[in-house]
């Protein structure tokens, strides 16, 4: 019982001088918050530049390590160069140019900087 009425009257006792540090050092930080860009390439799995020669690899790789046919869901040319490289036909290249499409998107960064020690004294001088 001693020791709780201790720790309690210890920590009432040292509650204020906690509240006043913290409010103090709150003063000496600031927060600056600016946008970002960012950029993602969009690749859809059947449209993309080179979306037929990568079907043609996976074909040609299924082809020879003996594994069935079975339709891609990709589809577009994806699905056409798989099919041309699981059955071995001539590589024939992609038949339609798709453009690499880059989608930009913004987001906040914020940052807390405390001031130096130096600028402190000087702010507290003006007020």
């Amino acid at each position: 019982m001693k020791r709780i009425v201790a720790a309690t009257l210890l920590t009432l006792a040292a509650a204020p001088i906690s509240l006043f540090t913290q409010s103090a050092e709150a003063d000496d930080r600031y927060t600056i918050c600016y946008p970002i860009t960012h950029q993602k390439v969009s690749e859809d799995a059947a449209d993309h530049p080179g979306a037929y020669r990568d079907g043609y690899r996976q074909g040609t790789d299924s082809a020879r390590d003996g594994e069935a046919y079975r339709r891609r869901t990709a589809g577009g040319e994806f699905a056409r160069g798989y099919e041309d490289g699981y059955y071995g036909r001539r590589f024939s290249r992609q038949q339609y140019v798709v453009p690499t499409r880059v989608e930009y998107y913004t987001t906040q960064q914020c940052r807390t900087h405390t001031r130096p020690e130096r600028n402190r004294h000087r702010d507290r001088d003006r007020d």
